[in-house]
């Protein structure tokens, strides 16, 4: 199904939302490569993504408000909000501490990221939650920039795909964990880290 990334249809945010409140999975475009959805709550959504993608987790969850994203990294400080004030919106996830019985954490950590996408940021408002988001690819396989990219597996489990287009990056986004003494990238990707490195660097 079509959808268009700058003014999506609402009809189809709320066809997806709803699957997703049922415990479906959903593919989407994002504002890095195109991901797969679940709702964090959901028991059904995260055995069938844990299926797909071949292990239970982590997965990052997508935020859509700075209330969420407190929410979930309920033990993250002052001067790591004001950090991510620089990089949110954005295509950088963060690995925060929270509690350890929160959907999605391990070993007391979580990963987040606030998407700069008006579909995404619709579509979180329209399901209400945040949710689950990790690449709609198989191990090991490259993540797709388009749903011609899709594995006919990833297609076959999930409930919705929308197609969006050619994603605007074929790189996942920047993770940086900031839950040591000092801010560590992860992975390099998407997104300009630097701000959250050197908080007296403006971003880009």
């Amino acid at each position: 199904m079509r959808i268009a990334l700058h003014q999506p249809d609402p009809a189809v945010l709320r066809r997806a939302a709803r699957l997703l409140l049922e415990g479906e999975l959903v593919v989407a475009p994002s504002d890095t490569v195109y991901g797969l959805l679940a709702l964090p709550r959901s028991e059904r959504a995260r055995s069938a993504l844990a299926e797909v993608k071949g292990r239970p987790g982590p997965f990052l969850v997508l935020v859509s408000s700075w209330e969420e994203a407190r929410s979930w990294a309920t033990e993250a400080g002052d001067d790591t909000w004001r950090r991510l004030r620089r990089v949110w919106p954005g295509p950088v996830t963060v690995i925060l501490p929270t509690r350890p019985d929160m959907p999605g954490a391990e070993n007391g950590t979580i990963g987040l990221r606030m998407p700069r996408s008006v579909f995404l940021a619709r579509l979180l408002e329209e399901t209400g939650e945040p949710l689950f988001s990790t690449s709609a690819n198989l191990p090991g396989a490259p993540a797709p920039v388009g749903v011609g990219d899709l594995d006919p597996r990833i297609t076959a489990a999930a409930a919705l795909v929308l197609d969006g287009g050619r994603a605007e990056s074929a790189e996942p986004s920047t993770v940086v964990n900031l839950c040591g003494e000092r801010p560590r990238v992860v992975r390099p990707g998407r997104g300009d880290p630097a701000p959250l490195l050197d908080p007296a660097r403006p971003s880009s």
